[in-house]
């Protein structure tokens, strides 16, 4: 009975920390994918950019726009959800502003859990092929090994990446105590069956 309200305290204390500091490691909303993608060359413009988001965004206070080598925007800023999903930002293009080229998708993201705006760029290509350019660390995504965007984030480790390896190390110890635990649970049975099985004798006796 003990050892099973020990693992119950323990599992009551890992979803506690996991209530309290993962919305904290999500408030900041960044793309997770786009279509098309970072650093794709395409062989003619696309009619539409699209982007899906880390976390809802509040579409009134975010951007989607894209820009051609000159800064010259080639989109008509029809920004919208895609088809009502509140992660996602889609805007239409202007295709016979498109000749062949790199351009830029400019993304502004506002979070409702904390009202945070981030921002950044990815490129891609019509019939030109985009020089590779460094991969940011972004923490708690694993993204496309693509040339990607580069987000407004400061350099070194930041406190969202801090509270994400605490707790991805708390989970590990957790996860090796209540191993533990269970394979002691699983086993006391046989120690008390041997126990049993040495007093027999003497009984008889």
């Amino acid at each position: 009975m003990k050892r099973f309200a020990l693992l119950l305290t323990l599992l009551l204390l890992l979803g506690t920390i996991h209530r309290a500091f993962v919305p904290v490691a999500r408030a900041h909303a960044i793309p997770v994918g786009c279509v098309p993608r970072a650093g794709i060359t395409l062989d003619t413009p696309p009619p539409t950019v699209l982007c899906i988001f880390s976390t809802p965004l509040v579409i009134e206070k975010s951007n989607l726009e894209v820009v051609n080598a000159q800064g010259e925007r080639v989109d008509k800023g029809d920004v919208k959800t895609y088809q009502g999903d509140v992660v996602s930002m889609v805007v239409s293009l202007d295709s016979t502003k498109m000749n062949a080229g790199i351009y830029t998708i400019r993304w502004t993201a506002n979070d409702p859990l904390d009202d945070s705006t981030t921002n950044g760029t990815l490129e891609f290509g019509v019939n030109t092929v985009v020089p590779p350019t460094p991969t940011p660390k972004l923490p708690g995504f694993v993204m496309t090994p693509q040339p990607l965007q580069t987000a407004s984030t400061s350099n070194g480790v930041t406190p969202t990446e801090l509270i994400s390896r605490f707790l991805i190390a708390a989970g590990v110890i957790l996860l090796g105590v209540m191993g533990f635990l269970f394979w002691r649970v699983r086993r006391a049975p046989n120690l008390d069956d041997e126990a049993d099985s040495e007093a027999a004798p003497q009984d008889r006796e």
